[in-house]
């Protein structure tokens, strides 16, 4: 696994953090993570993105070493202003846009919310709405995980949801992203507990005004996003096309790394997506609101 370059940048009030991998001259790709994760957990599939295009991860407000807000500040539309004040200072232009989780429901407000052009929309295993979350609640109001050394971190980290078919040097990998020493001599997880809750979204009746080529994907084993809402989501949007990734849960991109490449590099390759692809190609290539 190759970390990409370590960068940071000032938006809105706030210090982001993200990993910067290919070259610059190339169309740019932009992976969103989900919650209480980071920018590490896109180390081992972003080399193989960076052959073609300029892959850029960000860790999320609140999130890997991204800077914390205080007052409180993770609403959808944080995230979204985030991201948008990102592609306009970097000057990103049309860019293809993945989240996971909730990196893909940032991605799906982004589409549907803003005037931003984007080459194509790849949403992971997350659906329209975000519902109230009782046990986010509960789990916010944990005390935040402590590991004594890295034997410790090993043994007891996991992923939420827990079930997962990624090997054991990638969950190591990803492990060791997520803490930092303390003045304490342990290891503490880098994310705010306060960014786990955020207030309930619907984005259903927005879906029609996504009209650029999207892909939706979910794991088969996933309890996160159901086969319904997946056929509903891509009936709801113009140009979508939905897929399962089989042997995978909702970590898919952790759990079947090689299928989900060749799944998401295909369908760009399908939709002329790429250095290569014509610059003045039509709007339905195009993600306008």
């Amino acid at each position: 696994m190759s970390s990409g370059h370590s960068q940071f940048i000032d938006v809105n009030g706030t210090t982001l953090h993200y990993l910067e991998w290919g070259e610059k001259a190339n169309p740019p790709f932009i992976l969103l993570h989900g919650g209480s994760a980071h920018a590490h957990w896109w180390d081992h599939i972003a080399p193989t993105l960076a052959q073609r295009y300029r892959v850029l991860a960000f860790d999320l407000r609140g999130h890997g070493d991204s800077a914390w807000l205080k007052p409180h500040a993770y609403e959808i539309q944080d995230y979204v202003a985030d991201l948008e004040a990102v592609i306009t200072t970097l000057q990103l232009n049309s860019p293809i846009l993945l989240g996971h989780s909730l990196g893909g429901f940032i991605a799906l407000s982004d589409a549907t919310a803003h005037e931003s052009i984007l080459r194509a929309l790849i949403v992971v295993d997350i659906g329209p709405q975000l519902p109230k979350s009782r046990y986010m609640r509960l789990l916010r109001a944990l005390p935040p995980p402590i590991y004594q050394d890295q034997g410790d971190l090993s043994d007891r980290f996991h992923l939420l949801p827990v079930d997962t078919q990624a090997p054991p040097d990638l969950l190591r990998h990803i492990a060791r992203h997520s803490v930092q020493p303390g003045k304490d001599g342990n290891l503490h997880h880098k994310g705010d507990r306060a960014a786990m809750i955020r207030q309930p979204c619907d984005l259903r009746p927005l879906l029609p005004t996504i009209v650029c080529p999207t892909l939706l994907l979910r794991g088969q084993n996933s309890k996160n996003l159901s086969t319904e809402k997946l056929i509903q989501m891509v009936y709801a949007c113009p140009q979508a096309q939905g897929r399962e990734i089989p042997a995978a849960g909702h970590h898919v991109f952790l759990d079947q790394p090689s299928l989900f490449l060749d799944i998401v590099t295909n369908f760009l390759h399908e939709k002329e997506i790429g250095p290569t692809a014509e610059a003045g190609r039509g709007q339905e290539e195009r993600c306008k609101n």
